[in-house]
């Protein structure tokens, strides 16, 4: 019997130091003795710490003084009339063309008239056991392999006891989504581990979206809302839809007029185009762009990612400077769908988006999520798959003209019908089963005193579903576990302002977004159980005087901030939330309570735009995914026993599930087995037997049903064994 063991490697690694220091930290003139006290890559005498004197270009040992007389380096001179944008490459010039190592682009900047950095490169780094090709240097995962002749646990020990759970930079085969470690090293449910510190902006005018990282305010993207390439359009309806064509001053002459975001759970943004316009080519879409730029596909084969970035130094991404922006053309666009009918006046209007828990509510680490897009004008939702773009379903909504969307954790998407004042219906579709059953509730009350009101939409982390009051300074509340809907006026605004987008956090609030006669603007919170208002916030930048009005969005990023995207004023606004008290307070970087940042033209998102919402109320819970091969060589291992340690408060769960097969490449497309809820797990029991393999993939599921609690999973380990050995 093989019985994993109980030790956990933590292999660190460390990137090589590549970069160019630029002209700025020339060193020396002369020759130099051999450097034994800093940095010298290049073998000259000279780098960071070395008696010589740093070196401008540590990649070159003929340069170590004088940059600029020999290239085009940062801070170098350049003429912004003349010179505009060059590849480029800080690394060893040997290795630019090697996968994954890529040259990136470097710009003049019109400002300075310096040469900006290398923006969109990929360096050499140490080579680490990932079956990839670390250092460029043409092999892969030498020196590093297992006592497998691979990258993955197995063949001799794997587990964890005592020591911390090994997460992917410890160990590359590894896979987390949604966990992270206590200070014990145990594994427990964390949202934050999720590389996901960005948020998503549609610039309806401009017919755009923007990335924002929400730790810094900086756009790091701005993409076109469509693209045409032939290969990446999924074309249910054969029609045609509009260009981007919008001007290097961000005025739009398409029709595409993105409005919702949705973030799946790999990160990645989609956008729906409303197209209601009703001039030619109106046809709505959805597309979707990759979060991670290393996951980009190289689609000309110019040795770089064509994507939008950051270079010219200038803040914000700048449409005339093709450094920066690439239009359709932006090879990370990963598709766009073709999604509804036209209609006689022209646009069908894609009004509502929001993202599903998988193939079903349960969902899991590898599956992204599918789309639901809400056509406005056709009653209708569609159902698009969230690899592939194609069509799943479409679901009749009659009597529900969709104006947004949410799905909560029982897999339940809810519409509110049209917008703004009126009788309002709210309609509810099962998104869990295919074809998916749709209901039509009870009319939303009127606000007392102020009659009918509605707008944006979201869902509490006790699935109750929130509606803006909009033109009325208040919400409503709809619980569906009594029938019954409450009313929550904002105190002192209730009569003047509107409620626009509603977002949650993680402490119990909703959030409002709010105007008044199409100025000012402010956010405010709801205690998600009183349905009480706790405050109310200007939104324009502390200190600074910038304006930020009619905030129609409010979201909810990963580090606890609140934002709002401003229409008027282009710019989205951040309240920074103290993580002590969750109380609004001085960031920490800026020392202001709100920032402002700008976006593009006329921003106009009031969706689930950071995907909080998804993570925290839609699929609440996180993985611990762990690759084994238990036997030596092509052996198959008898899989027989897991046995885990944990503590699951009330409301909380863990799940083991394991897939088994013969093809590592494969092996996250095997069948799956489980879920076991006691330990130890008898694999060769119901819900197995487990066959026989050469690998075993453990997946560890933590479940918080109350959203506020998590599972700790202390240990892990698993037996099984080879052929010759006896079996339990």
């Amino acid at each position: 019997m093989r019985v994993a063991s109980l030790v956990a490697l933590a292999s660190l690694w460390t990137s090589i130091s590549l970069l160019a220091a630029g002209c700025g930290g020339c060193g020396n003139g002369g020759s130099a003795e051999p450097c034994t006290t800093g940095t010298d890559v290049d073998m000259d005498g000279y780098g960071d710490g070395c008696a010589a004197g740093p070196d401008c270009d540590d990649n070159n040992p003929g340069i170590f003084e004088d940059c600029c007389a020999a290239g085009i380096y940062q801070d170098c001179p350049c003429d912004p009339t003349v010179d505009t944008v060059v590849a480029c490459f800080d690394g060893p010039p040997d290795l630019a063309n090697n996968p994954p190592c890529m040259k990136g682009m470097r710009s003049c900047d019109a400002t300075t008239s310096t040469w900006g950095a290398c923006g969109g490169q990929v360096l050499p780094e140490e080579e680490s056991c990932d079956d990839g090709d670390n250092d460029c240097d043409g092999e892969v995962d030498e020196g590093v392999l297992s006592a497998c002749g691979n990258c993955i646990a197995g063949c001799d020990e794997v587990g964890v006891d005592q020591e911390p759970f090994p997460f992917p930079e410890d160990d590359p085969s590894v896979e987390v989504d949604g966990v992270g470690l206590d200070p014990n090293g145990d594994l427990v449910l964390d949202q934050s581990t999720i590389e996901d510190h960005y948020l998503w902006i549609a610039n309806d005018a401009e017919g755009t979206v923007s990335k924002i990282d929400t730790r810094t305010g900086a756009e790091v993207g701005r993409y076109a809302s469509v693209t045409h390439d032939a290969a990446r359009v999924v074309n249910h309806v054969g029609r045609g839809f509009a260009a981007w064509n919008a001007d290097a001053n961000g005025n739009s002459h398409a029709d595409n007029r993105p409005s919702r975001t949705a973030i799946d759970f790999f990160g990645d943004c989609w956008v729906a185009n409303r197209a209601h316009d009703g001039v030619a080519n109106s046809q709505p879409t959805i597309t979707k762009f990759q979060n991670d730029t290393t996951s980009c596909v190289d689609r000309n084969a110019n040795g770089m990612i064509d994507t939008s970035r950051e270079v010219n130094g200038t803040p914000g991404i700048q449409l005339n400077d093709p450094a920066e922006f690439f239009g359709e053309d932006d090879e990370c666009i990963l598709m766009t769908v073709v999604v509804g009918n036209l209609t006689p006046s022209g646009g069908a209007g894609a009004r509502a988006l929001a993202i599903d828990a998988g193939q079903s509510i349960e969902g899991g680490s590898d599956d992204p999520g599918n789309a639901w897009v809400g056509i406005f004008s056709e009653q209708a939702f569609y159902q698009i798959d969230g690899d592939t773009g194609a069509l799943m379903q479409r679901v009749a909504t009659p009597g529900v003209s969709a104006y947004g969307a949410a799905i909560d954790g029982q897999g339940r998407l809810w519409a509110p019908h049209n917008c703004c004042g009126g009788s309002r219906a709210l309609g509810m579709i099962d998104t869990s089963m295919n074809p998916a059953p749709f209901t039509s509730i009870a009319t939303q009350p009127q606000f007392t005193g102020y009659g009918f009101g509605s707008y944006g939409i979201v869902v509490d982390l006790d699935d109750r579903v929130w509606i803006g009051g909009w033109p009325v300074g208040g919400l409503m509340r709809y619980d569906p576990a009594t029938g019954t809907w409450t009313e929550a006026q904002i105190a002192g605004y209730i009569g003047t302002w509107g409620v626009r987008g509603v977002g949650i956090d993680t402490l119990g609030n909703v959030w409002a977004a709010i105007h008044q006669n199409w100025a000012d603007g402010a956010v405010a919170r709801i205690d998600a159980d009183t349905a009480t208002s706790t405050g109310v916030w200007q939104v324009d930048q502390t200190g600074g005087g910038t304006l930020a009005t009619i905030p129609v969005g409010v979201g909810v990023d990963f580090d606890g901030d609140v934002w709002t995207v401003n229409q008027e004023t282009s710019n989205a606004s951040r309240l920074h939330i103290d993580d002590a008290t969750g109380e609004p307070a001085a960031h920490p970087d800026t020392g202001n309570i709100v920032d402002v940042f700008p976006v593009g033209r006329l921003p106009y998102t009031y969706s689930d735009f950071t995907g909080l919402g998804l993570r925290n109320v839609t699929r609440p819970s996180g993985e611990y995914r762990v690759p084994i091969q238990g036997c030596q060589g092509t052996d198959q291992a008898h899989w027989t026993s897991i046995d885990w340690g944990a503590t699951t408060p009330p409301g909380t769960r863990v799940e083991i599930y394991v897939r088994a097969g013969d093809d590592l490449a494969t092996l996250n497309a095997a069948p799956i087995y489980g879920p076991w809820l006691v330990s130890p797990a008898d694999l060769q029991a119901a819900p197995g037997p487990v066959p026989d393999a050469r690998y075993l993939l453990l997946i560890i599921r933590l479940i918080s049903e109350d959203r506020e609690t998590t599972p700790i999973v202390h240990s892990y380990s698993v037996d099984w064994s080879c052929p010759g050995e006896p079996v339990d």
